[in-house]
């Protein structure tokens, strides 16, 4: 099949990577120090045994509309692989190139819950496919990305009925090398239950300049956390039919769920302390960026104000997911970190100390 990667960052390049070595004909869209990189010298891509592949003569442009114009044959698939604060300017480039798109199905990966929505309604359900992926990768250079720890993989889930015309994407998927793609019935399942992972010492890392692992640690962090998690959970059964917890490769997430709804804490933080310890340990997540970089821009909209926007919606209280929201909003524009004690108040409604 041929394969367009939109967007190749990490996430991207390691996709993408996968199905090279699967012999798939991927095709990337990224950034110009991308693009003289692997033009220069190939994609690499190292693996936690030292392993490392050096993928050359691939197909690379920095604008959707330049790949589109050298491919020698339509694609089959667009794989979507920028944050989700860019996926508005991407639909604006995909509808501007939509005859040399043709039918190409739209694959989403974005982190969060509304994506696969605007997609849906800008070229319908029926050309969108949601995706997440769980296995750690990060990038060592503009054209070089490490697979942290040999665990996770990719999820697939068709957003309207008609799954059975998604089956090579699913089965070019699954033939890659490390991507241990699965297919899903239930799309809004695997995406929140994607999100219970994506808010797990994210939001609170970035506020506080601390690893997860420290917050999972701390006594009063750790409450802060759990009440976002259940507010979450809460969230998911309200919806009508409930969405329900599903194990997505490598996460046992509805172990977690079934934990975090029936446990007390004092039990409970243990477990996932050391859970946390063993699978994020030092590194910091994703949302630290945004505050570290001033970025001015967060993807904690589609995830902790997710669930606060759907709480509204369904009549659920939400308020720490809101005040985390609030907090990271303001802090990806200043790029200033808070006290423990500011952060604790704040998520316990007083957010003058923000």
């Amino acid at each position: 099949m041929r394969f367009l990667v939109f967007g190749a960052g990490a996430v991207g390049a390691w996709i993408g990577a996968n199905l090279v070595m699967a012999r798939q004909l991927v095709a990337f869209v990224g950034r110009p120090s991308f693009v003289a990189a692997v033009r220069e010298q190939g994609l690499r891509v190292a693996l936690p045994g030292g392993e490392t592949w050096r993928l050359c003569d691939l197909e690379a442009g920095t604008t959707l509309d330049e790949v589109l114009q050298r491919a020698s044959a339509p694609f089959d698939a667009v794989l979507l692989c920028m944050k989700s604060f860019a996926l508005d300017q991407a639909i604006a480039e995909l509808r501007a190139c939509a005859d040399a798109l043709g039918a190409a199905r739209l694959v989403a990966f974005q982190n969060g819950i509304g994506n696969e929505a605007a997609l849906a309604q800008a070229f319908g359900a029926q050309r969108v496919l949601a995706a997440t992926l769980t296995s750690p990768v990060s990038l060592d250079a503009p054209a070089a990305v490490r697979l942290e720890r040999s665990s996770g993989g990719v999820g697939l889930a068709a957003l309207d009925a008609a799954r059975a015309s998604w089956s090579g994407i699913v089965h070019a998927m699954a033939g890659a090398p490390l991507l241990r793609a699965r297919a899903y019935a239930d799309w809004q399942a695997m995406k929140w239950s994607k999100l219970l992972l994506n808010l797990m010492g994210n939001a609170a890392s970035a506020l506080l300049g601390l690893p997860p692992a420290a917050i999972y640690r701390d006594r009063r962090l750790f409450a802060v956390e759990m009440r976002a998690l259940r507010e979450a959970l809460a969230v998911m059964a309200a919806h009508d039919p409930p969405i329900r917890a599903v194990n997505l490769p490598g996460y046992p997430v509805r172990a977690l769920a079934l934990g975090v709804r029936h446990l007390p804490d004092a039990l409970l933080q243990p477990l996932l302390a050391h859970l946390v310890a063993r699978g994020r340990g030092n590194k910091l997540p994703s949302l630290y960026y945004d505050v570290a970089g001033r970025t001015g821009r967060s993807e904690v909209i589609v995830l902790n104000g997710a669930v606060a926007d759907a709480g509204r919606r369904l009549g659920v209280p939400a308020p720490t997911n809101a005040a985390l929201t609030a907090m990271m909003v303001r802090a990806a524009q200043a790029g200033n970190t808070l006290t423990r004690e500011d952060f604790i108040a704040a998520c316990s409604g007083d957010l003058s100390t923000t």
